[in-house]
């Protein structure tokens, strides 16, 4: 049993080392002067662990407030996902996060709203700890309550447009 529990701590501490766990997380604020005015501001840390050189998986857990005319709406979103990198040249890696996103939206009521799906981006690392990415686009589902239609889109498909354009940041220990 000694032996099998010496192996046991052996092999993790094998994949622990070659794997490397990150925090970062995105920030965003939208406003638009179209009727009907939209305000909009996210914050969403993240945590993820890279298991090797192609494969990571983590999660997004973060705030939106949403402004449109008159409606105010708070929400609070949870968005796991599995990240392949499928290409790497010197500081620059190419990458599709496939996940589930859950969304709750909150004024007097609560209203729900999911997708599943895929969103490729582009990943800078610029030192060896540091790194800056960008996500441009979705391909997938999405679906709300028909309360927030609003604010999120309801359907699937893809979509590259400016609106699904984020920045975030990485800390790799």
């Amino acid at each position: 049993m000694k032996k099998f529990l010496l192996f046991a701590l052996v092999m993790v501490s094998a994949i622990a080392a070659k794997a490397q766990v990150y925090v970062g997380g995105e920030l965003g604020f939208w406003h638009n002067n179209d009727e009907p005015k939209t305000t909009q501001f996210t914050i969403m840390p993240e945590i993820g662990y890279n298991f090797n050189e192609k494969w990571a998986a983590g999660v997004e857990i973060g705030f939106q407030y949403n402004k449109v005319g008159d409606t105010k709406l708070n929400s609070f979103a949870i968005n796991p996902y599995a990240r392949y990198t499928y290409f790497k040249s010197g500081i620059v890696s190419l990458f599709v996060d496939g996940g589930v996103d859950f969304a709750a939206f909150h004024n007097d009521e609560t209203y729900t709203a999911f997708g599943i799906g895929f969103k490729p981006g582009i990943a800078l690392n610029v030192t060896e700890n540091v790194g800056f990415i960008a996500h441009f686009g979705f391909l997938g589902y999405q679906d709300a309550d028909d309360e927030i239609s609003n604010v999120v889109t309801k359907g699937f498909g893809f979509d590259f447009s400016s609106k699904n354009l984020s920045f975030g940041f990485h800390y790799k220990f």
